[in-house]
């Protein structure tokens, strides 16, 4: 199917706790597999347009959710009440798509959404799953936040769990593609915003997933660039040295935060599509 020819469908999947979570689909005639799109901290599942067309050269087909508190999905903008309630959000879409789709779904996290997806397979959220994909995983951070802001997040998280705080993003460390980051910084659905509780919940995800990493039994493809200055690409060596034995680490030099996104992406659709072939 020719990119051009993609339609974008919208939907809507149920959580565990009632709370209604939309999704956006690109369909392709009779698929090869379809994949199931987390998109990360401030973000949202229209942002993923291009990595579906990337894939529909391939036969394949995308899903991608809206997380609560982003894009068209309810909640406060970047806040949870707890990370297993993003779990529980997860969880419920890969189950939806499974549902719908004919082939094999493949999960696949980006940024705060890979940190996510690694910490749903942990809790054994994903059973039908036989392979997934995260890219640049937010496991470290490599954007500078104020000592005062952490300070605050923790103190808070207690006190005052729904505090909004800047998430720090420089829109033009998303792309090299001035387009990209222009339309980044013009999307409505497009938020800069954290709660102190996300930021604790996240932050000890991370020492969970990174703890843990050893237990994740099935293959999963690591994709990092090496001039990410959001999320730092030492995190996803780290993430691969820890599960060896089913990860495989593509470091993309000269990347930045977004392959998919960025220059040269169709090298990165080839790079997924060969390892799904594998």
């Amino acid at each position: 199917m020719a990119p051009e020819a993609l339609t974008e469908t919208d939907g809507f999947v149920t959580s565990a706790d009632g709370t209604r979570l939309a999704f956006r689909a690109w369909p392709v005639g009779e698929p090869l597999l379809t994949f199931a799109v987390i998109h990360g901290l401030g973000d949202h599942a229209g942002r993923y347009q291009r990595f579906a067309r990337g894939m529909a050269r391939f036969g394949m087909a995308t899903y991608a959710l809206d997380l609560r508190g982003h894009g068209r999905s309810p909640g406060q903008r970047g806040h949870v009440d707890s990370w297993p309630q993003w779990i529980e959000d997860a969880a419920a879409f890969v189950s939806q798509v499974e549902s719908e789709a004919a082939a094999e779904v493949v999960p696949v996290g980006h940024s705060f959404g890979g940190a996510l997806m690694l910490s749903t397979v942990l809790a054994g959220k994903l059973p039908h799953a036989r392979r997934f994909i995260v890219s640049s995983p937010a496991l470290r951070l490599r954007l500078a936040v104020p000592a005062w802001k952490t300070t605050l997040g923790n103190v808070a998280s207690k006190l005052t769990p729904r505090l909004a705080m800047g998430n720090e993003i420089d829109a033009s460390a998303i792309s090299r593609l001035p387009d990209v980051v222009e339309a980044y910084r013009s999307d409505p659905l497009v938020h800069a915003k954290i709660s102190s509780r996300m930021y604790t919940e996240w932050h000890a995800a991370t020492a969970d997933i990174l703890g843990r990493a050893a237990e994740i039994k099935i293959p999963f493809l690591i994709l990092a660039g090496t001039d990410d200055q959001l999320i730092d690409p030492a995190g996803s060596q780290e993430l691969h040295e820890r599960s060896r034995a089913v990860s495989e680490l593509r470091m993309l030099p000269g990347r930045y935060h977004e392959p998919f996104n960025d220059k040269d992406n169709e090298e990165v659709f080839s790079m997924i599509e060969q390892w799904l072939r594998k």
